[in-house]
């Protein structure tokens, strides 16, 4: 199929991360403008937000234990670093982006794609946590496979203003011979609800990244629904508060991850959490 041209500005993922309270121990806050990294002897505690309901991405029980593939990353990373502690929290998503710009917070995870604006802003190692596959999800009898073969036929709306939006977007425009029509929803539709319609014919394909836990809900709802092979690839990152102090965590930090992702560890977890090796996709290149 043709190739989808990434716009990185708009390509935020939905799931965010968002700030919760934490007290910073007598002398122990890290030196830099308010972070709450702290030490304790030749180990520095490294205070780490993950979404709390990005399932399979990462999500917290009702018991408070933190599953996913994003703090499965995190953990395998914080086993190799002899300098750091990563204290793992799964926060609230609304106050996502004040806490890791004010230093509240150290280093935030949640699928999010590289921007220009983000590695202005942040500490990015260059090394990815992970891939985001944007698929197509269509009926069982469908004979719907790519882009190109959604021409006269329904999506279900997109969220307004969305990443995913933005691929199709750009996808059309680099093939103008492809008439698609995009309808646009003002707020989100849940995941079920969009599969359900699916399953029923109301829209002929969904699109969306193929980690937040579709196929689990069609197979929770027994939906007559399947997936597509990827119609997007892109990379995934961690954000690392800016500071000089963290200069040396990123550079640890995106070696380990190379080093995860050289031994099959990330590949590991990617198949118990997604059932698939998420590497094994090319990522889609830009034009």
């Amino acid at each position: 199929m043709k190739k989808l041209k990434m716009s990185m500005l708009a390509l935020g993922m939905t799931v965010v991360l968002a700030a919760c309270g934490g007290e910073e121990e007598n002398g122990d806050a890290a030196a830099g403008d308010g972070g709450t990294g702290s030490s304790n002897g030749d180990v520095r505690t490294i205070s780490v937000t993950v979404p709390p309901t990005s399932k399979n991405l990462s999500w917290e029980t009702t018991d408070g234990e933190i599953l996913g593939y994003e703090p499965d990353v995190l953990r395998a990373v914080d086993e190799r670093l002899e300098n750091y502690e990563f204290d793992i929290q799964a926060v609230a998503d609304s106050a996502q982006e004040t806490g890791i710009k004010s230093g509240r917070y150290e280093l935030n995870v949640g699928g999010f794609y590289p921007t220009p604006e983000r590695e202005e802003q942040f500490l990015v190692p260059e090394e990815p946590t992970g891939r985001s596959l944007i698929k197509m999800w269509v009926h069982e009898d469908s004979d719907i496979e790519t882009l190109e073969d959604m021409e006269g036929k329904e999506f279900t709306p997109f969220t307004a203003g969305g990443g995913t939006l933005q691929v199709v977007q750009d996808w059309t425009e680099e093939n103008p011979d492809y008439e698609l029509e995009l309808p646009e929803s003002s707020g989100d539709i849940p995941y079920a609800q969009r599969l359900s319609e699916i399953d029923s014919g109301r829209y002929d394909a969904f699109v969306g990244p193929a980690n937040l836990g579709q196929n689990e809900i069609i197979e929770e709802m027994d939906l007559d629904v399947k997936e597509t092979e990827p119609i997007y690839v892109g990379e995934t990152i961690a954000l690392i508060y800016d500071s000089e102090e963290n200069q040396q965590l990123m550079d640890e930090v995106s070696q380990t991850l190379g080093e995860l992702r050289e031994d099959g560890t990330l590949t590991e977890i990617s198949e118990e959490y997604y059932g698939e090796d998420i590497f094994q996709y090319e990522l889609t290149e830009e034009e």
